[in-house]
C-alpha cells in the first residue's frame, strides 16, 4: 500500500463493503484496485488532515495519511447494480466523519428504494442529507432530529408519506438551515410551528404536498425562502415575515386557501427577489413606493383578489423581469412609469384582467378585455400590445359599511318577497274551495214537469225544486 494512502483505512473498507452490498461500482479506475484509497472514487470526497487542497477528482496519488472520508454523492460517478434498499447499518463505520450523504437522482431502472433507515440518525457528523429519487417510501424518520450538526435536509420523493416530524425543529441549539420536502404528494399534516421559530432556519420549501393547516401568525426564523406552492394551507401572510432582513422569495402559488391582504412590507423589502401569490385569495392593494426596489425580479399576483389601481410609482420596481396582474380586480389608468421597467419583455408582462375573451384577427391571437382605461401608455408595448382597454369611466364607489338598519331592511324585504306570494296563493286556494262547496246544483226540468207547472191554478203554491 503506498505511503500516501490514509493509515486509517477502516472507512474505505466499510465503503467498499457498502458498494458490494448494493452491487455498485465506481467508474474510477481506482475502484478495481483494492489497495487504492477510496478517496479517489468519483462519487467520494475526502478531507486532507492539514486542510491542504485535495488532489484532482479521481486521482489516487497525493492523499496524505489521516485523510478522512467526508462526502458520498451518487451523482453519476457510480453504477448501481440494481434497485434495492439502502443498507444503513453498513454506513455506521462512517458515523464519526461522514458529513454529506447524497443518495442521488432517480432513474428508470437503478436507484435506491424501500424506506429510509433509522441508522441514518447515528451518523453524528452528518450535515447534509439529500435524496431526489422517487422510489423511497414510508415516513420520515423522526430520529433525524437528534443529529446535532444537521444543516440541510432535502427529501424529494413522490412516495414518502405521513407527516413532517416536529423533532426536526425541536433542537433550539441545532444548526438546521434548510428543509426541502418538495413533490412528496403523500406527505400530509401540518408544518411543525417550531420550524418557523428556529433561529437558524433560512429555507422552507414544501411545494406540491398535502401539507395543510394554517400559516403561523408568529414567524421569527430568519427565512430567506418560503416556498409553499400547491399546498392546502390557509390563513394570511403574516406581516412579521416581511420584517426580517433576509427574505428573498415568497411563493404561495396555487395555495388557494391563503387569504388576507397583500403584505405591503414585502413589496418594498430590500432583499426580496420573488413574490408569487398566483391563484390565492390574497386581496388588498399595491402600495405606492417611496424608494426603488431594484432586486425584485418576479411579481405574480394573477388570479388573486388584489384590487385598486396600479400606483404611479410602479416604475420603481426597476428590476422586474416578470409582472403578472391579470385576472385581478385592478382597474384604472396604466401609469406611464411602467415603461421605465426595461427588464420586461414580450411574454413577461400580463395586465389583462377580465374574463371576456375576444379574437384579434390582425395578430391572430387571443387576448382579453381589460378593466384598465384608455389610452394605454405607448412606452410599455410588451405589457399593453395585446390589450383591449375599456372606455374611461369614473371609479366605482367604495362599498358602504353595513349597518343594522340596512341589514334589517334587507331581511324585511326578503320576508315580504317570500310571504306575499305565499299568502296570495293560500287565499286563492281557500276562496276556490268555498266557491265550490256553496254552489247549488239545480236539476234541469223535464218537459212533463214544465207542463205540470203550467196547469197549476193561479194563486196556488208552485214547487221550488224537483227530485
Amino acid at each position: 500500500m503506498p505511503a500516501d494512502v490514509p493509515a486509517a483505512n477502516e472507512a474505505c473498507k466499510a465503503l467498499r463493503g457498502f458498494y458490494d452490498a448494493i452491487g455498485a461500482k465506481d467508474k474510477s479506475p481506482s475502484f478495481t484496485d483494492r489497495s487504492s484509497t477510496c478517496c479517489a472514487f468519483l462519487d467520494v470526497r475526502c478531507t486532507q488532515p492539514d486542510g491542504s487542497p485535495s488532489p484532482p477528482l479521481g486521482q489516487k496519488e497525493g492523499w496524505k495519511a489521516g485523510a478522512t472520508l467526508t462526502k458520498i454523492k451518487f451523482r453519476g460517478g457510480t453504477e448501481l447494480g440494481s434497485s434495492g434498499t439502502l443498507p444503513g447499518a453498513l454506513l455506521l463505520p462512517l458515523a464519526g466523519t461522514l458529513e454529506y450523504l447524497d443518495l442521488g437522482k432517480s432513474s428508470a431502472h437503478r436507484s435506491f428504494s424501500g424506506t429510509l433507515p433509522a441508522e441514518l440518525a447515528q451518523l453524528t457528523a452528518l450535515q447534509k442529507l439529500s435524496l431526489t429519487t422517487g422510489k423511497f417510501s414510508g415516513t420520515i424518520p423522526h430520529q433525524l432530529g437528534r443529529l446535532p450538526a444537521l444543516e440541510k435536509v432535502t427529501l424529494l420523493s413522490k412516495r414518502l408519506s405521513g407527516t413532517v416530524p416536529g423533532e426536526l425543529c425541536h433542537r433550539s441549539d441545532g444548526s438546521l438551515r434548510k428543509l426541502v420536502l418538495d413533490d412528496n404528494v403523500k406527505l400530509s399534516g401540518t408544518l411543525p410551528p417550531e420550524c418557523f421559530l428556529l433561529p437558524t432556519l433560512e429555507e422552507i420549501s414544501a411545494k406540491k404536498t398535502r401539507i395543510s393547516g394554517t400559516l403561523p401568525s408568529k414567524i421569527t426564523a430568519p427565512l430567506r425562502l418560503l416556498i409553499l406552492e400547491e399546498v392546502g394551507l390557509s390563513g394570511s401572510v403574516p406581516e412579521e415575515l416581511c420584517k426580517g432582513e433576509k427574505l428573498e422569495e415568497l411563493v404561495l402559488r396555487r395555495a388557494n386557501r391563503v387569504s388576507g391582504t397583500l403584505p405591503t412590507e414585502c413589496l418594498s423589502h430590500d432583499t426580496i427577489t420573488k413574490i408569487d401569490l398566483k391563484r390565492t385569495k390574497v386581496g388588498g392593494t399595491i402600495p405606492s413606493l417611496d424608494k426603488a426596489v431594484p432586486k425584485l425580479k418576479t411579481l405574480d399576483l394573477s388570479n388573486s383578489d388584489v384590487s385598486g389601481t396600479l400606483p404611479a410609482s410602479v416604475g420603481m420596481f426597476s428590476g422586474l423581469e416578470y409582472l403578472a396582474v391579470d385576472r385581478t380586480k385592478l382597474y384604472g389608468i396604466v401609469p406611464e412609469s411602467l415603461g421605465d421597467i426595461r427588464g420586461l419583455k414580450n411574454g413577461t408582462c400580463t395586465l389583462q384582467n377580465a374574463y371576456d375573451l375576444v379574437f384579434i384577427s390582425i395578430v391572430s391571437q387571443t387576448c382579453c378585455y381589460s378593466n384598465f382605461w384608455c389610452p394605454l401608455p405607448s412606452n410599455a408595448p410588451y405589457c399593453t400590445e395585446t390589450m383591449v382597454c375599456s372606455v374611461m369611466s369614473p371609479p366605482p364607489p367604495p362599498p358602504s359599511a353595513p349597518s343594522f338598519a340596512s341589514d334589517t331592511a334587507v331581511v324585511v324585504l326578503l320576508i315580504c318577497a317570500i310571504a306575499i306570494p305565499a299568502a296570495a296563493w293560500l287565499l286563492y286556494t281557500l276562496c276556490k274551495r268555498v266557491a265550490i262547496t256553496s254552489t247549488v246544483v239545480v236539476p234541469k226540468m223535464t218537459e212533463l214537469d214544465s207542463a205540470a207547472v203550467e196547469h197549476i191554478p193561479e194563486g196556488e203554491a208552485r214547487p221550488t225544486h224537483y227530485n
